[in-house]
């Protein structure tokens, strides 16, 4: 009764600690998800890193990524993205739906391309705007070649456009900033020839030993019982049958077989009645204690089958 009380006190104490772990695990990532709706991703990055250590979570490893992106830390964010995919490549936005922002932060306008394009104007033509003086007749090849450099310096201007396509939000493409390539549905290896041949035989054999110990103590049995004088020594041949064979041949009444059927009493009694069996092929009835040892009892029990004993107990000498 007191083993019982423990284990019952110790689930429930399992129980309670397991329960308090998740509980907390989903107070973190709800106030990460607080934090990353109000737009403060470092807050966000710090207490969902935490979160994915208890529970690698794809969607919590996007969130990362798209914050670490929000905060210009490409090559970081990019990671995370690869470890989403990693994760559960089955993973898609279109499914699991991007994080959502805050009103506010949706209706910030993009930068305009011509303030862009006013702030590399080089400073001799912002000078010349502000003056409202012309800019210089270009007379001499020096001069050429001094301006040469300002032109192929306007191409630069491509990547500084990545801020404006930053947010997602704003149009209705919901994929995600780094598209991975899509990977081929792995199969799984099919065993070599040789493998699936050996386990067939391996099988054969482990039936063929099975088949062999049954008929070795359906024999062995038989023997004794004929030994002994039982009636219809011809049922230790049949499964389940036999049992009679055996309270027969330890020359108690049907009704103990009823004794057989109560667990952890059975196991006594049939310790037992090996040990009357060997008491009545006239050794000493402890060596019957031998049948509980594995390969041992088969040897025990060939031996008493096939031995020659004197004082061998039968029905008719009680009679």
């Amino acid at each position: 009764m007191k083993k019982i009380f423990f284990i019952i006190i110790s689930v429930f104490f399992a129980l309670n600690i397991l329960h308090n772990t998740f509980a907390d695990t989903d107070k973190e990532y709800d106030t990460a998800i607080q934090y990353y709706n109000n737009g403060e991703y470092r807050e966000a990055i710090n207490l969902l890193k935490v979160y994915v250590t208890k529970i690698p979570e794809p969607s919590a490893y996007y969130r990362i990524g798209y914050a670490l992106y929000k905060l210009k830390k490409f090559d970081e964010a990019s990671k995370y993205f690869e470890i989403t995919y990693l994760v559960d490549p089955v993973f898609s936005p279109q499914k699991t739906g991007l994080p959502e922002l805050p009103e506010d932060m949706k209706r910030i306008s993009k930068p305009r391309k011509k303030a862009l394009l006013k702030d590399d104007m080089p400073s001799a033509e912002i000078k010349a705007e502000q003056t409202g003086e012309g800019p210089e007749p270009i007379t001499e090849k020096g001069h050429l070649e001094d301006i040469k450099p300002v032109e192929t310096q306007k191409p630069a201007l491509t990547p500084e456009k990545k801020p404006s396509l930053q947010e997602p939000q704003e149009s209705d493409d919901t994929s995600p900033p780094v598209m991975f390539p899509k990977q081929p549905v792995r199969k799984m290896p099919l065993p070599p020839m040789g493998a699936s041949i050996l386990s067939v035989w391996i099988i054969t054999i482990l039936f063929l030993i099975e088949i062999a110990i049954y008929i070795f103590f359906s024999s062995c049995l038989y023997i004794i019982a004929k030994k002994l004088n039982v009636t219809a020594p011809w049922t230790a041949w049949i499964p389940i049958v036999q049992i009679w064979t055996i309270v027969a041949s330890a020359g108690k009444p049907w009704w103990w077989i009823l004794l057989l059927l109560v667990p952890i009493i059975n196991f006594v009694i049939g310790i037992y009645l090996w040990m009357l069996i060997t008491e009545n092929l006239g050794r000493n009835k402890w060596l019957g204690l031998l049948m509980l040892i594995p390969i041992v009892n088969i040897v025990f029990l060939g031996m008493l089958a096939f031995s020659k004993t004197e004082g061998i107990y039968t029905a008719e000498a009680e009679a």
